[in-house]
């Protein structure tokens, strides 16, 4: 369906309509195709949901993952323990694994990079080290606590409110460095202003040597791509207080 057909559409029999129309014909639209959201994304990343030709053009830079990647196995001779993760919204994803198949994929692009609160490093258990802070400040009901800290401030509003809060691990397996990169580009990527991430990453290898800063943030559009080939493949599971052990170490 042409651009053009859905907003002519839209205007005249209304969104109602046209919805039912294309369910039963079995066709996917994306209304963020004709009206761009409003979002506090980098230009690179805001540029893929402007099409579904740009989308489609994601993985034309995935050459800049195999440069990173290639220089970290040559020149990066320490210990393989560490990981990316991404906390997210479940009110903003809303089981998405399971719509995504009735969704315009730009939709199912969209809803993913909203539903992402915070980029996080580490190994271990280290993810479950900002639960075990929240579920502290669950327990005291610190405000100074919360209003220094928005990513401890949104998991204690959504267990308030009876709701988890979602985690995903990738890029198991890589250096220190190279897990600091990979979350300093999708950082850049999705923008402090739309995390609870407080500061900006740190970069190495040839990222930090070679890459422009376009570059860098194009890295972390085609990181946040392969996240959410990754996402789609498993059904959501909300982390809940209940799931918090007291004993985590970092």
């Amino acid at each position: 369906m042409s651009k053009l057909l859905v907003v002519v559409l839209t205007t005249v029999i209304g969104r109602p309509l046209l919805y039912q129309l294309s369910q039963s014909r079995g066709i996917k639209y994306s209304l963020g195709v004709i009206h761009m959201p409003s979002t506090n994304f980098s230009a690179e990343l805001q540029h893929t949901l402007q099409s579904e030709r740009n989308f489609a053009s994601i993985e034309k830079h995935s050459n800049l993952v195999k440069q990173h990647s290639k220089w970290h196995w040559h020149h990066d001779q320490s210990k393989r323990l560490f990981f990316n993760y991404l906390l997210l919204d479940p009110r903003i994803t809303n089981g998405l694994k399971n719509r995504a198949k009735s969704m315009h994929q730009l939709d199912v692009w969209l809803t993913f990079l909203r539903a992402i609160f915070y980029v996080g490093k580490g190994k271990s258990t280290r993810p479950y080290v900002h639960l075990r802070q929240a579920h502290k400040v669950l327990r005291s009901a610190n405000p100074l606590v919360l209003a220094k800290d928005p990513k401890l401030a949104l998991i204690v509003h959504l267990w308030k409110h009876q709701r988890g809060v979602l985690l995903l691990r990738a890029f198991k397996g890589i250096s220190s460095n190279d897990a600091h990169t990979r979350e300093a580009a999708m950082i850049d990527a999705l923008g402090l202003n739309h995390l609870t991430n407080r500061r900006v990453g740190v970069y190495f290898g040839v990222a930090r040597s070679k890459f422009t800063t376009e570059q860098r943030r194009l890295l972390g559009v085609v990181l946040l791509y392969r996240l959410l080939l990754i996402y789609l493949k498993y059904d959501e599971r909300e982390l809940q207080p209940a799931n918090i052990s007291d004993n985590l170490t970092t």
